[in-house]
């Protein structure tokens, strides 16, 4: 009853309904206000439920009955649960019944409404009342009556929940594809009626463990930024307190740090509703619980880390309990994240859900028309209609919504009109206008967004080729960095659908745009592509070319790779727009240009083997020329020379563009494996610990201020083994580091075993390799550089936290427990604030300055101190292997300049030419 009048009001806000429970006064004498209010009524509803109807309802009966006699236009209207027997009531059979499972569907509502309205509306009139097509909303449990085309899917939902109760089943499939309709229009709606849909054929019987499923308590839950939080408040909802009652809030903050505690289990969040409704409410009990998760992606992009791991586990374990039963719907690209979460993959049972055919598309269409007497203008339009969508939908999953949405608004207009005729030309047949109102919209709430948006739509997920539109391109989850696919994620799911994601069976998760109809209709996306037609353009042709060299035969590969001019302008746009090239075009560039390093090397032989026999023939003869110095030149011209030619110098900055650079902006200066550098802005700090800071060492005082009078640059990342194997490859460092990695791994972890002369040396081969001035940092520039502009103990703040940084106590993956410490990979953990990653913890730092035992009358410009124990240089930032005092920005150590040590590595700044 109170849901059938909550459905009324919203249905029409304006009207004034008599609801006995909100309506009586308190104390009142309530027979004469009844008879008052019903001989003032347009209409009388009787409800009659599982429980038939009482003496007080009668008496309400026979008094409206009376009014009609008198009034015979007066509307006395039955509302009638179905399965349940009609009240022996006398005329009754001579009134409008309208009997439903759910009194507060779509269908139910319209029908009440139309006998309310005086008899019925006249025949064919029943599309006045309502709205059967969604647009891009998901269908809820009161669009049953018009879901149409996934009964298989609802059934085998229903059918997990009924055989495996102790499971999750997960609703799986593309963004756009209609999972959450399954879950609510299809799935709770059926419990909700106690009984199949009409769509479900052949289903069989009702399971028996349903038989009281509408008496069931329904809790809906979207995961959002803190699951544990959201899993509680569907409960405490159901305890009927005022929304602003300071008691739900205590509640709902003892329950959560209880549940994420594990002081508390799901078990105990049932026990107390069920007390509540028993004890205090007194009202019976459910008989049962389902939890229905919503939208289980965002555990994998929203969820803070701790309460996404509590909520897996608090709803694996609840599921033991017989009056639990939950499912999730999830889109399909977030698989891979569900088969990590080992508590909830351990109770999943997988639904899948395809795209729709086209014998169910046309039931989408044509029966929530028919079931509302609407007709289409023609009789193929409908059949046209369908046709399309299964057209695009064969190569757009997003075709769906925008497909919903078109029909949604077909039905305004006919309301509109008033003559109940669904009208579209064929010719205007366009699925891509709701897309301009959704971007417009996106834009105006998320105005930080537009950079990125722009990145997105222009530089992944288009493409253009010389004089012709903009076609859309389909970009793999691999193109994307962890914070781009969230916003792909937030553009693909409701109320937005800009973008569609998929995952195809045994591929890669992709993403594409909703629709192409955006690329002409949006005016804003056209100017964007418009500002990078000549790189978009080139990046189709480079596509083109890369596919087809995937495509040839090993044996030819080699003569299908980029050669000459079109080599040369790929190594150019390497080097300006690198990071906005996929990896696997990149690669393809990498291999050309080694292709030809190796074709001008045989070229070059011929004169290096004459230049070396000559070289030989002088030494011979005179004896006294330095070997050492011979094999240099010889080094040069065969590898070093080559390597700085093809992979550094034409990816160097030029004088104008470093002198553009602004704080903050990153810059490469070579085509792969050397560091990328960000840049610091010039500022003022305080160096070194307060007097007051109980960790704090001598050589940490007296604190001073020092002023860094012009920006400079520091590498993004400890410099990896990638940079340094690049350096060891040509001859440029020494050959001991290629084995220092412990058996960790090498690639993207922090380079070790490397001393202060051995980071001199790279260094050095860096500057000539770019002819750039690529130094170590100061002491103060890295202390700078490390606080990023806070003043407390660690960069985040003055405690250690968790999962910051990798030292011992500082609750990192890789320092879990003793025995298995060691080095992260770079970039594992958050950047600071000027986006360096990992400038305290992981591995020790050298800086260029000798060691002073206290700051009495160190430099206050930032420049390296003169003087001091030069048998022993500065290290900073702490390691894998000590505490967190360590990973202080003002904690230093020192040790010995040729020292090599697995805790040991360095990073690398630049002096930068600019205003």
């Amino acid at each position: 009853m109170q849901a059938f009048e909550a459905a009324l009001r919203r249905k029409d806000a304006d009207a004034r309904f008599f609801f006995a429970p909100k309506s009586l006064r308190a104390g009142g004498f309530w027979l004469p206000e009844l008879a008052q209010e019903i001989a003032e009524a347009t209409a009388f509803i009787l409800l009659v439920g599982e429980q038939g109807i009482g003496p007080w309802q009668a008496m309400e009966y026979y008094e409206a009955l009376d009014r009609r006699v008198k009034q015979p236009d007066f509307p006395v209207v039955l509302l009638l649960l179905e399965g349940q027997p009609a009240p022996g009531l006398p005329f009754l059979r001579q009134l409008h019944w309208v009997t439903t499972p759910d009194t507060t569907s779509e269908k139910s509502l319209t029908l009440v409404m139309e006998a309310a309205a005086g008899g019925g509306a006249p025949p064919g009139e029943l599309w006045r009342h309502t709205a059967p097509y969604r647009g891009l909303s998901a269908m809820t449990e009161s669009d049953a009556d018009y879901f149409f085309g996934r009964g298989g899917e609802t059934a085998e939902v229903i059918g997990a929940l009924a055989a495996t109760p102790d499971q999750l089943p997960i609703i799986l499939g593309n963004s756009g594809v209609g999972k959450s309709s399954i879950a609510q229009a299809g799935v709770l709606a059926a419990l909700m009626r106690q009984g199949w849909p009409e769509t479900v054929e052949a289903a069989g019987r009702w399971p028996q463990a349903f038989s009281d499923s509408r008496q069931w308590c329904f809790l809906r839950v979207k995961p959002g930024t803190e699951p544990v939080r959201a899993l509680i408040e569907p409960f405490l909802w159901t305890w009927q307190f005022d929304a602003v009652d300071p008691k739900r809030a205590e509640l709902l903050s003892s329950w959560m740090s209880r549940l994420i505690d594990g002081k508390v289990t799901l078990r105990d969040l049932i026990d107390a509703t069920e007390a509540r409704y028993h004890d205090e409410l007194h009202q019976p009990k459910p008989p049962a619980f389902l939890l229905y998760i919503d939208q289980g992606e965002e555990l994998y992009i929203r969820a803070e880390e701790r309460q996404r791991r509590r909520f897996s586990e608090i709803v694996a374990r609840g599921l033991d309990d017989p009056r639990l039963r939950a499912m999730m719907s999830m889109r399909a690209d977030f698989f891979g994240d569900l088969m990590k979460d080992e508590a909830l993959y351990a109770v999943h049972r997988l639904i899948k859900v395809p795209p729709l055919r086209e014998a169910q598309l046309r039931e989408v269409v044509s029966r929530p028309a028919k079931l509302l007497s609407a007709t289409f203008e023609t009789e193929g339009l409908a059949d046209n209609i369908t046709r399309r969508t299964a057209e695009d939908a064969a190569e757009d999953v997003g075709a769906l919504p925008l497909l919903s949405y078109t029909l949604d608004d077909m039905w305004k207009d006919m309301i509109e009109r008033g003559d109940g005729v669904l009208r579209l030309p064929a010719q205007s047949f366009e699925l891509g206008n709701v897309l301009v109102d959704r971007a417009d919209t996106f834009l105006a709430s998320h105005p930080n967004a537009e950079d990125q948006l722009r990145r997105i739509l222009t530089l992944k997920l288009a493409t253009v080729r010389e004089g012709e539109e903009p076609t859309r391109r389909r970009a793999y989850r691999s193109e994307f960095t962890d914070e781009e696919w969230r916003l792909v994620t937030e553009l693909a799911d409701h109320p937005n659908r800009l973008l569609v994601t998929a995952t195809p069976e045994g591929s890669e998760a992709y993403a594409e745009v909703a629709h192409e109809a955006i690329f002409r209709r949006w005016g804003k996306l056209r100017d964007w592509i418009a500002a990078e037609r000549e790189l978009l353009a080139w990046k189709a042709g480079l596509e083109a070319a890369r596919r087809a060299w995937q495509g040839t035969p090993d044996s030819s590969k080699d003569d299908a790779l980029l050669m000459g001019v079109a080599l040369a302008q790929a190594q150019n746009w390497l080097g300006k727009r690198r990071e906005d090239l996929p990896v696997v075009d990149r690669n393809f560039i990498d291999q050309s240009t080694k292709r030809e390093s190796k074709v001008r090397a045989r070229a070059r032989r011929a004169q290096a083997l004459i230049y070396v026999l000559l070289v030989g023939i002088i030494v011979g003869l005179i004896g006294l020329m330095n070997r050492t110095s011979i094999e240099e030149q010889v080094n040069w011209y065969w590898a070093m020379r080559p390597y700085m030619i093809a992979q550094v110098r034409p990816y160097v900055l030029s004088a104008d563009a470093e002198r553009a650079l602004k704080p903050g902006q990153t810059f490469r200066e070579c085509a792969k494996h050397c560091p990328e550098m960000v840049v610091v802005p010039a500022g003022a700090f305080i160096m070194g610990s307060p007097p007051t800071e109980k960790r704090a060492m001598p050589d940490e005082f007296p604190q001073h201020k020092v002023t860094i009078a012009r920006p400079f640059a520091v590498s993004k990342y400890d410099v990896t083994f990638n940079d340094w194997d690049a350096c060891v490859a040509v001859g440029g460092c020494p050959q001991e580091g290629r084995a220092g990695d412990v058996d960790w791994g090498r690639d993207t972890r922090p380079v070790i075993y490397v001393s202060w002369d051995d980071a001199q040396q790279y260094v050095a081969w860096l500057s000539q390799m770019t002819g750039k001035p690529y130094r170590l940092l100061t002491d103060a520039e890295f202390e700078y550089a490390a606080r990023a502009g806070t003043q407390t103990a660690y960069p985040w703040g003055d405690d250690i936290g968790a999962n910051n940084a990798n030292c011992v106590g500082c609750g990192s993956q890789w320092t879990g427990s003793a025995g298995t410490w060691q080095t992260a990979p770079v970039g594992s953990f958050a950047a600071n604030q000027f986006g360096l990653h990992d400038m305290v913890g992981n591995v020790w730092k050298w800086v260029q300055d000798c060691y002073h035992p206290n700051y009495d009358g160190a430099p206050i410009d930032g420049s390296t101190w003169p003087g001091g124990d030069c048998t022993a240089r500065v290290i900073r930032g702490g390691s894998w292997g000590g505490g967190p005092d360590f990973v202080r920005p003002a904690f230093r150590d020192r040790a010995s300049s040729n020292n090599r040590d697995y805790t040991m590595g360095f990073r690398v700044g630049r002096t930068l030419d600019v205003p």
